[in-house]
This record gives structure tokens, C-alpha cells and sequence, in this order.
């Protein structure tokens, strides 16, 4: 066992990738009028009348309702403007400073503004904005991403999922709300805050891409104080708390320095060394982790 814990710790640790789809029209025909023969009438015999067939009505068309109604005029027209526009990584212009603006505001970018979106600190903040509002977390501000801006959507539900309250220690991670709570037997212990999977380069090619955390259910199988990566190398993830070969939970040094101007490659970031020390001392081998992003309800 040990043996295969220490082959899992020698992977890379901490990386792991998004996807589209569109409503295909679809048509609805009027049904044929058709018309019985008349029947041969003998004097002696009664007449008959079959009932006239009436055409299909066509179908009537609905307009969608328009999701930036309730919004002033002024905001309305703003956000109208831009709302076929994507916004991502590299973007500059005038929805680009909107969408900084919104995250200002929404407390997403605590920076000062910026005309263009950046790799870190632009993308990581749409990535984080997007998972606190239950939508897809691509880093690209698309139309669901400008209603919710528009309309100041809230943020999702802070209840913790059923799995989260069994027996033993569950590690709970909660990615709309950036934070992982330490439970005993049900009961919440400690919660810290941490930075998850975001925009990031990649250590080897260099290449700038989102690298997800992923959600699901695993067990504690490792606790290294210093693993070593092929990746990484030495070092770079003091205290960690192995439950999945390419995410852990461990302190971050860039996560303590630069905050949520950047992301992990996947794994479960702690700023501060005492609080990830906390949890690789009492977290025991087994323990579960579950990591869950709450979805914005229809």
C-alpha cells in the first residue's frame, strides 16, 4: 500500500479541462384537409351529414421573455450592447471594462481596473464570479455570464450537501464559495478558505489554460509533509493531503503572496501554513473528500 502511495505522489499533482451545445429548430406542419365523398342519396333514404374537418390551427408563436426587462433604461441599452460579445481571456474594449466593472462590484476584482482581461487576475476573477453564481466556469463571459452580471444575480445556496454530514471526518469542499469545512461525525469543526483550479500555465509547454478541480467523492490515501513532482518538482506543495493522484489538498505559497490573482492547477489551495498543517495532523488516512459546485437553480 505504501508502496503504491508513493508511485501515486510522483505524478504530477494538481492537474486536471470545458464544452457547448445549441437548440436545433425544429418545425411543426398544419394537417391536410381532407373531404369525404358524398354518398349516392335514394329517394326513399334519409340524408346523412358528416361533420366538416377543420384545418390544424398554426401554431402561435411565442416571444421569449426578455431577461434584462427589469432593468433601468440606461443599464438595459449598457448591457444590450454587448450581450453578443465574449468576453475572455485577452479581450480589451469597452464590454471588456463592463465586465471588469460588474466584478468590482460583485467583489470578485479587488485590483485596480483594467481595460483587457489577463491570464490571472481577469480570468481566475470570471472563473471565481461564475462558480459563486452556479453557471458554467469557463473563464469566458457569455450570454447566461452577462444576465447574471446585469440582473446582479446572488450568489448560490452555502448548504452543504447531504454526503457531507456521514460519519468520521469528511473534507468538504465548497467551489461556488471557496472554502473547504472540516467535519467530524456531521458536525462542521473548522472552515478555511481556499483557492481552487483555474487559468494557469502550464509547467512544461507554458501554455495558458483553464485546469479545473474537479468534483466527486474520494478517500485519504497519503500524507506527504514535502512530495516531490515530476511536474513541480520539491517543495512546491508543503502538506499535503493526498486523495486523488492529481489533486491535494496543501499550502500554497502563491496563494498566500498573490491571493485569488491566480489559481492552483487543480488542487485545493491553503494560504496559510498553520491552517494546512491543522488539516494534515488531523485529517487521518481514509477520511473522506468530497468536492461539489452547487449549480444556479432555473
Amino acid at each position: 500500500m505504501a508502496a503504491a502511495a508513493a508511485s501515486l505522489a510522483l505524478l504530477a499533482g494538481c492537474a486536471l479541462t470545458p464544452a457547448l451545445a445549441g437548440p436545433a429548430p425544429s418545425t411543426t406542419a398544419s394537417a391536410p384537409v381532407t373531404t369525404a365523398p358524398s354518398p349516392t342519396v335514394s329517394p326513399s333514404a334519409s340524408v346523412s351529414t358528416s361533420p366538416s374537418v377543420s384545418p390544424s390551427p398554426s401554431p402561435t408563436k411565442t416571444t421569449p421573455p426578455d431577461p434584462l426587462a427589469g432593468l433601468s433604461k440606461k443599464r438595459r441599452a449598457t448591457f444590450k450592447a454587448c450581450m453578443k460579445q465574449t468576453v475572455r481571456p485577452g479581450s480589451s474594449g469597452t464590454c471588456t471594462k463592463l465586465v471588469i466593472k460588474e466584478l468590482k462590484a460583485a467583489g470578485f476584482y479587488p485590483w485596480g481596473s483594467a481595460s483587457y482581461v489577463s491570464s490571472t487576475r481577469g480570468a481566475n476573477a470570471i472563473l471565481n464570479y461564475q462558480r459563486s453564481r452556479g453557471l458554467d466556469a469557463d473563464g469566458w463571459v457569455g450570454k447566461d455570464t452577462w444576465i447574471a452580471l446585469a440582473v446582479k444575480a446572488p450568489t448560490v445556496s452555502k448548504e452543504l450537501p447531504k454526503t457531507c454530514y456521514t460519519k468520521g471526518v469528511v473534507l468538504c469542499v465548497d467551489q461556488a464559495h471557496r472554502r473547504l469545512l472540516w467535519l467530524r461525525n456531521g458536525k462542521v469543526i473548522k472552515t478555511f478558505k481556499v483557492r481552487l483550479g483555474g487559468y494557469n500555465e502550464h509547467a512544461k509547454t507554458h501554455k495558458w489554460r483553464n485546469f479545473p478541480t474537479a468534483n466527486g467523492t474520494w478517500k485519504v490515501y497519503d500524507k506527504q509533509v514535502n512530495p516531490v513532482s515530476e511536474t513541480y518538482g520539491s517543495g512546491a506543495m508543503p502538506y499535503s493531503t493526498m486523495f486523488y493522484p492529481d489533486m491535494y489538498v496543501h499550502y500554497s505559497p502563491g496563494f498566500h503572496s498573490v491571493g485569488y490573482a491566480g489559481s492552483s492547477h487543480g488542487c485545493v489551495n491553503i494560504g496559510k501554513l498553520s491552517d494546512a498543517q491543522w488539516i494534515f495532523k488531523n485529517t487521518p488516512i481514509g477520511a473522506k473528500v468530497h468536492i461539489y459546485s452547487t449549480k444556479a437553480s432555473a
